[in-house]
């Protein structure tokens, strides 16, 4: 236990300070809310001790304004030294705590560490302390530290608060002496005489006519040394025009009242800064001004602490924001540069190689970078930006240069603006960068096979027409696609189909020349642009190259493979504008190859463009269908046989060609699958799906169709994240359909992605169930929410054998959790048929046909058009 006498003394300082159950400081709450964030722990306190009660001055992540003083932590921290930490990493493994009730009992404390707070030695009036509920044996030099200076900063706040409540009282005084100034100056004198402060009555001239005794100690003069001066004659130069301005103001009568902060030469010749205060006296009869009275006080400790404590905020604040620990503080008169021991590693220095000044820094920095950080710096002295923030590259002791990021604030200028010093932080971005750098690859590269994709394809052939045009050069475009890949795909799965894709890709490169395009657009399909060629048959030449490269059998996994190559090609000029029209050119002359017999190739022709059948360009249409837009989706409402009422829709994607009208999807997608399109379209289906149904009332729900080639994508969950958080639509309104040709993959990826999908709270499908081969088995494997029944068992349900196997299949879902939904329900004797078999759901023409989204809004105001009653 503490020491009785000095236990009183602590408890006479704390109770002077007025502050125990005061309102809460935004200051020492913002402190805890930094420690918080700082060391991760969930509460962070700033406490004040008496005699039986601990109070909560600050608090983070606990309620309440205090907790009994026996059995808590703090009693241990105060009888410390001063600013020293106390430190139990494990709280229950220590004999002092193992038994407190904080321990035993909430918050269930293992881990407690706290810096005594005292305003005079060896009187600790409460403790900076955080707490967590599990051991931090981890719990360093460099932690420890960091919580010594928050309650450094937490101490400074309770001396301002000390200085506050003997400003207030001594305001208290200062008034009471105005006023009996004005009624008497025989008491003037009196309370003049006696006070702490200096006390001065001048004209309006602002000649001074009395000065108090108090001046001997504040200023060092005597009382007459001063009687008959003015005071801008002891004001420091550099404030000397404000304080003119408000001497002018106040002996013109145009204010009453001034308080200014200024310095004042005391008589050895040493700067003092005085808080100065004044008032206006008037003639109690005229009410016309008669002078003023001044009063000065020396608060020149009390400014020195408020600086420092803001300046020691600003470099904290930087530091935790930047979360870096590299940081510098640079006296711009000097040039000298105080790095911190973080600073130094982070380029392998040792502190001792690195000359602490200005000029040594500038030497480091890669000779690309240094006129731009100079002219950020500059923006930042002259005020054009709030901070300095600049990206360079450093010199590390190896030689080699890291990517640095340099935050920096001006924290002190002189009164004409010019900084004085500048504190501020490094960060290691070279990681970043580099993942930039990757990032910026993988935008416009395949990453299969590393050659340029779509995007990058279509900027070099834009860029090779601008070229054609201004120097009147030749180029030609030549499309590629393999003849035989979606054998080996099928035949050796799609391991073999990607080692073929990258090996085809290296031939390709080997065969072309260095200032050559070579890109892969999608599934087995190349593109290659010949830049500046002289005649038409260097094309054909290097499609003969092509070919016969392609061609080489390659092995897998003993085996041989092999597969051929049809190349389209178009001649582009000086001029040529259109990059889309000659690709189609290339695209038409690579489907006249393909008709040609495959393995061939052959050059752009336009009547044989114009004579070739529409189905067999189908393929190549799909691209472009993407870019017009003839793709739609429509929408078929799911309906809830319980209620009558719409429960979602299924989005239907539609492909309205401009020649052949409407094309079916059992016609386009097996082709888009084959193509690689299926992954692109795919995506766009689940955006636009997502989106629309954002703006549908909630519980509404949009049911998505997959195809398995999207499940096999790595980047399947990212799409659905994607879509779902372009839309702003939650994880559960949407749902999944998914088909037996996913779930027989059985692969671990499978069934991680749907396991991830469900979790965030999508819903999973069933679609087509019991037209496959093990559709059952799959119930049991897999988390299903709904089973979707074929609209081919709603078609024979006249046979008793078709509704046995609908009624299994109903009670089975049903026990697994599962809702059915039937599909291709057309009439009202279907309809009573699958609702006395007990399915959840139902959808068809008998309700509905798909509509278009516009067509939507009166449909969910109203309902079906037929009730499911």
């Amino acid at each position: 236990m503490p020491h009785p006498t000095l236990e009183q003394e602590r408890l006479d300082a704390l109770r002077a300070l007025r502050i125990l159950g005061s309102t809460p400081e935004p200051h020492l709450d913002a402190v805890c809310r930094i420690a918080a964030e700082l060391f991760a722990v969930p509460i962070v306190l700033v406490l004040l001790v008496d005699e039986t009660r601990i109070w909560f001055k600050a608090r983070w992540g606990v309620e309440g304004e205090g907790i009994d003083r026996e059995g808590a932590f703090c009693d241990l921290t105060i009888q410390g030294q001063a600013g020293i930490p106390l430190v139990i990493p494990d709280l229950l493994g220590d004999p002092r705590s193992a038994d407190s009730p904080l321990v035993v009992g909430q918050p269930r404390a293992r881990f407690y560490a706290g810096v005594p707070l005292a305003l005079r030695s060896g009187l600790n009036l409460g403790t900076f302390c955080i707490m967590d509920r599990t051991p931090r044996p981890d719990f360093g030099a460099r932690e420890t530290r960091l919580l010594g200076e928050l309650a450094v900063i937490v101490e400074a706040h309770l001396r301002l608060h000390e200085a506050r409540v003997t400003g207030e009282t001594d305001a208290a005084r200062r008034l009471m002496a105005e006023g009996a100034l004005r009624q008497s100056e025989q008491r003037f004198r009196l309370l003049a005489e006696t006070s702490t402060d200096v006390i001065i009555w001048s004209d309006l001239d602002t000649t001074r006519r009395y000065v108090s005794p108090a001046i001997r100690t504040v200023l060092g003069y005597e009382p007459d040394e001063l009687v008959g001066t003015k005071p801008l004659d002891f004001v420091h130069p550099e404030d000397a025009e404000a304080y003119g301005l408000v001497l002018d103001d106040l002996t013109r009568a145009r204010i009453d009242q001034a308080s200014t902060c200024q310095r004042y030469r005391r008589k050895d010749g040493a700067w003092v800064t005085m808080e100065v205060s004044q008032s206006l006296a008037r003639d109690p009869v005229t009410n016309s001004p008669t002078g003023y009275v001044t009063s000065l006080r020396d608060i020149t400790e009390r400014k020195a602490v408020e600086d420092a404590l803001r300046l020691s905020e600003e470099r904290l604040a930087l530091a935790l924001n930047s979360g870096s620990d590299g940081l510098w503080d640079w006296d711009v008169v000097t040039g000298e540069v105080k790095l911190s021991d973080h600073w130094a590693s982070m380029l392998a220095y040792d502190r001792s190689e690195i000359v602490p000044d200005i000029s040594s820094w500038y030497t480091l920095i890669h000779p690309d970078d240094v006129e731009h950080s100079r002219r950020t710096l500059a923006d930042h002295f002259d005020g054009r930006t709030a901070a300095f923030e600049c990206e360079y590259r450093l010199r590390a002791k190896g030689g080699h240069y890291i990517w640095i990021l340099a935050r920096g604030k001006v924290v002190g200028r002189t009164a004409d603006g010019v900084p004085l010093r500048v504190v501020g932080t490094h960060i290691d971005i070279t990681r970043r960068k580099t993942d930039e750098q990757r990032i910026a690859h993988l935008a416009l590269h395949d990453p299969l096979t590393d050659l340029p994709n779509r995007t990058l394809f279509w900027e070099r052939l834009t860029d090779e027409i601008r070229h054609a045009t201004a120097h009147a050069t030749r180029f030609a475009v030549l499309t590629c696609d393999l003849d035989g890949f979606k054998g080996i795909n099928d035949g050796f799965g799609h391991p073999a189909g990607d080692l073929l894709l990258q090996t085809v890709a290296a031939r390709l490169l080997a065969v072309v020349r260095n200032v050559d395009t070579v890109a892969r657009l999608g599934g087995d399909e190349f593109a290659i642009i010949l830049s500046r060629i002289r005649h038409a048959h260097d094309a054909g030449t290097m499609a003969t190259r092509i070919i016969e490269a392609v061609n080489r059998p390659m092995a897998f996994n003993g085996h041989t493979m092999s597969v051929g190559a049809s190349v389209g090609i178009a001649f582009g000029t000086g001029d040529t504008h259109d990059a889309v029209a000659l690709f189609r050119q290339s695209d038409a002359a690579l489907y006249q190859a393909k008709a040609a017999g495959k393995n061939t190739y052959r050059f752009h022709n336009p009547s044989a463009e114009t004579a070739r059948a529409v189905p067999g360009s189908l393929k190549s249409e799909m691209r472009e269908a993407m870019k017009r837009g003839d793709f739609q989706l429509l929408y078929q409402p799911i309906v809830e046989l319980e209620t009558g009422t719409i429960a979602g829709f299924e989005a239907l994607m539609r492909w309205e060609h401009p020649l052949r009208g409407e094309i079916a999807p059992s016609e386009f997608i097996p082709l888009a699958e084959e193509s690689g399109l299926i992954i692109p379209l795919g995506a766009w289906v689940l955006k636009e799906a997502c989106r629309q149904a954002a703006s549908w009332p909630a519980p509404l729900k949009i049911a998505v169709n997959v195809s398995a080639i999207q499940f096999q994508q790595i980047s399947m969950e990212e799409t659905v994240l994607r879509a779902l958080a372009g839309s702003g639509l939650p994880p559960h309104r949407l749902e999944l359909e998914i088909t037996e040709t996913i779930l027989m993959q059985k692969t671990e990826a499978v069934t991680r992605t749907i396991r991830r999908l469900r979790d965030i709270g999508v819903r999973i499908a069933l679609d087509d169930f019991g037209t496959g081969y093990s559709s059952l088995s799959y119930l049991h494997q897999f988390d299903i929410d709904t089973v979707k029944i074929d609209r081919s068992f709603v078609v024979a349900m006249t046979s008793p054998r078709t509704v046995t196997i609908m009624r299994a299949i109903v009670a089975l879902a049903k026990n697994l959790g599962a809702r059915v939904t039937v599909e291709g329900v057309e009439t009202r004797d279907q309809l009573d048929l699958v609702r006395a078999e007990g399915c959840t759901e139902v959808q068809g023409y008998f309700f509905s046909p798909p509509l278009p989204a516009e067509g939507l809004v009166r449909l969910i105001a109203t309902g079906p058009s037929r009730r499911a009653a």
